[in-house]
């Protein structure tokens, strides 16, 4: 981000003065909901959270491999933070945005938390994410989760996002492995492939995907599921 600011210097000044002109022109209430909302998703923020009291349930979330979708530019990131956002305010949750790819949610029960979030990840999962990049082409992310933790309280509730975490990773390992083993015991016979190549050159196929560029779709096959 820093480089990117270092090769537009004059587009960062010209924002920075627009920033500035439109908070001498805020109302003391403007400036206040500005200093309490997450500028990139809408969301209360950290500020908010902590002004807001204690609560009988607090939750805390992160976005899954949210560094590795920056790689295509931190709209993309953006983004899917934007996304979570709204799938959290649709699931119902009081959500606040802390910082990075961090959550937190507010309740009075845990139950009704932890069912409400399990529904946002559903609301997530399937959702696509049109992304309009800056340098004009579009991507499209589909299939985004996030991990979470409930307690009584955010110390709670960091150590069961740690452990739901790690939970999550195990399943991904064991159902990676699983496939794996499925995916060689599909590998095609010398009788299959010798089919293959008659379909193909009979013009009724046009292309034919080796099983073992299928993970994902092969543990839904087989019934395995890669995330818990």
């Amino acid at each position: 981000m820093a480089e990117h600011a270092a090769k537009h210097p004059a587009r960062e000044r010209r924002v920075a003065r627009k920033k500035r002109r439109r908070v001498a022109e805020m109302s003391p209430e403007e400036i206040r909901r500005e200093l309490l909302t997450s500028e990139v998703t809408g969301l209360p923020n950290r500020r908010a959270f902590d002004e807001a009291g204690a609560s009988s349930a607090v939750a805390m979330s992160d976005v899954d491999g949210l560094k590795a979708l920056n790689k295509y530019g931190y709209e993309t990131g953006n983004a899917v933070l934007k996304a979570k956002a709204d799938s959290l305010l649709e699931a119902g949750l009081e959500a606040y945005h802390d910082k990075g790819d961090e959550f937190l949610c507010r309740g009075n029960h845990i139950k009704e938390l932890l069912a409400k979030l399990e529904g946002a990840r559903a609301v997530l999962r399937d959702r696509t994410i049109v992304v309009e990049r800056a340098d004009g082409s579009t991507l499209c992310i589909t299939g985004v989760d996030f991990s979470y933790g409930v307690g009584k309280d955010i110390d709670e509730a960091e150590l069961a996002l740690r452990n739901h975490k790690a939970e999550r990773e195990a399943a991904s390992n064991a159902a990676q492995q699983q496939c794996q083993k499925s995916a060689r015991s599909l590998r095609p016979t010398k009788l299959q492939s010798t089919a293959t190549s008659r379909a193909l050159a009979s013009g009724k196929v046009s292309q034919v995907i080796p099983v073992q560029f299928l993970p994902r779709l092969l543990c839904r096959l087989l019934g395995f599921s890669p995330s818990k």
